[in-house]
């Protein structure tokens, strides 16, 4: 089973951060018009589930599944956006996806050096997100 990459967007929409441990595609960071159809597709499916849903509750998270990858998503209850692919072979990652706000929320939010909003450029929010990627028994050394 393998990781691929993480994206996290703001409450506002804005791309914070982007990581990619396995190589896809030449390993090309995606473009903002890339992050941008990302986060509209993720709004959009959102809705859908939200809409065909039989039960009256927001829907905070969810994945799907393709021939090729698995996308995992959690909307925080400060209604940022994590997600997260993997190869399909995986289950869906809801803890994991917890797991990576936890993170974030104590090396990113409580940190007062760092702005609400802004890309996520801590090192230490990186090197303790790429402790907790690795240890999952998911990622593909």
């Amino acid at each position: 089973m393998t990781v691929y990459n993480l994206y996290i967007y703001g409450k506002n929409g804005d791309s914070l951060y982007y990581r990619e441990w396995t190589k896809t595609k030449q390993g090309e960071c995606p473009s903002n018009n890339d992050l941008k159809l990302m986060r509209g597709m993720l709004i959009g499916l959102k809705g859908f589930c939200q809409k065909i849903s039989p039960l009256d509750y927001e829907i905070n998270r969810f994945s799907y599944i393709t021939n090729t990858y698995r996308l995992h998503f959690y909307e925080t209850p400060t209604l940022m956006k994590i997600v997260l692919t993997t190869d399909n072979s995986c289950t869906p990652m809801h803890e994991e996806l917890e797991g990576i706000f936890q993170i974030y929320t104590k090396y990113v939010s409580q940190n007062p050096l760092v702005k609400s909003e802004e890309p996520i450029k801590s090192q230490v929010f990186t090197e303790k997100l790429d402790q907790y990627i690795q240890s999952l028994p998911v990622f593909s050394k």
